[in-house]
């Protein structure tokens, strides 16, 4: 699972760089940036550790990103996208860190996924400010919607 959350991390950060470049508010661009750092992060700790396996790790794909300023989408547009991703990559850390059988790694998976999930709040955050989400999806009791904060 390690190996996979560092490739996939890597395409992310790609992403995000690209995103971050041509995001018009500086807000959304903070944002890609931040998740940039998150994603080196993720990429530096779980290399370390396969290394410390003997596991090779993936290699940066960072030779695919451009220099080019001009939007092929909408601020809008790239902040669902990422919020998506956010939500699919929380799903898989949970399972990796279901999966491993090692308190160390499984540590290090709750640690990113608690870093991930706040990282997402605050792209809800952006999304709700700028008038691209009414609120956060909210819990149904059969009677009336309970508000999660």
């Amino acid at each position: 699972m390690d190996y996979l959350t560092v490739l996939i991390n890597h395409i992310g950060r790609v992403l995000l760089t690209g995103f971050a470049q041509v995001a018009k508010l500086e807000k959304v661009r903070d944002y890609m940036l931040e998740g940039t750092k998150i994603a080196d992060g993720i990429i530096e700790d779980l290399t370390s550790m396969l290394r410390e396996d003997g596991i090779p790790a993936p290699l940066p794909w960072d030779a695919g990103v451009t220099d080019s300023t001009v939007a092929p989408f909408s601020d809008k547009l790239m902040m669902d996208h990422v919020l998506t991703l956010n939500a699919s990559g929380g799903g898989a850390y949970g399972v990796s860190l279901a999966a491993s059988p090692r308190h160390d790694i499984s540590a290090k998976y709750a640690q990113i996924k608690a870093n991930v999930g706040m990282y997402t709040e605050k792209g809800l955050k952006i999304m709700m400010e700028n008038g691209w989400m009414e609120e956060p999806p909210q819990v149904f009791t059969g009677t009336k919607i309970d508000k999660m904060h």
